[in-house]
């Protein structure tokens, strides 16, 4: 808004926007060329500051510490010895581990469905024997 307000008065930015009720905008290239030229040599002239102080830095033989040049520079030996790092093997999941994961998200995604009335609750299921208790055993009658 600030852009299209200064076009208005006149000053660089070149974008007017007319009173009618057409809202028609029209771009002034002349005062936007202007600005730009004047953008360019405002940067050109930073520039050549920059340029002017890097050759009294080189004159005077002062380096920067974080110079490009000198971190191409690399040092031939080692100052620390390399300590090799063990890396811990990928935890990997069981079959039954795994499918218990997906069982408990497909019930819960079941139940946001329930929640949100898109699905029906599911029934209890039936329970079975557990393996490890085995058949019932039958015991004779002591007579």
């Amino acid at each position: 808004m600030a852009d299209a307000e200064r076009g208005a008065q006149g000053e660089a930015g070149g974008v007017r926007r007319e009173a009618d009720d057409r809202g028609v905008t029209t771009v002034d290239l002349d005062s936007s060329l202007k600005a730009l030229r004047a953008k360019r040599a405002e940067l050109l002239n930073q520039v050549a500051a920059i340029d002017t102080a890097l050759a009294a830095l080189a004159a005077a033989g002062i380096t920067a510490v974080s110079a490009p040049e000198s971190q191409l520079e690399a040092p031939d030996v080692a100052t620390s010895p390399v300590v090799p790092t063990r890396i811990k093997a990928r935890r990997v999941l069981s079959d039954e581990h795994r499918h218990a994961l997906l069982d408990g998200r497909r019930i819960a995604r079941h139940q946001r469905a329930v929640d949100e009335g898109r699905a029906r609750e599911l029934l209890d299921p039936v329970p079975s024997p557990s393996p490890a208790a085995g058949l019932p055993r039958l015991v004779k009658r002591a007579k």
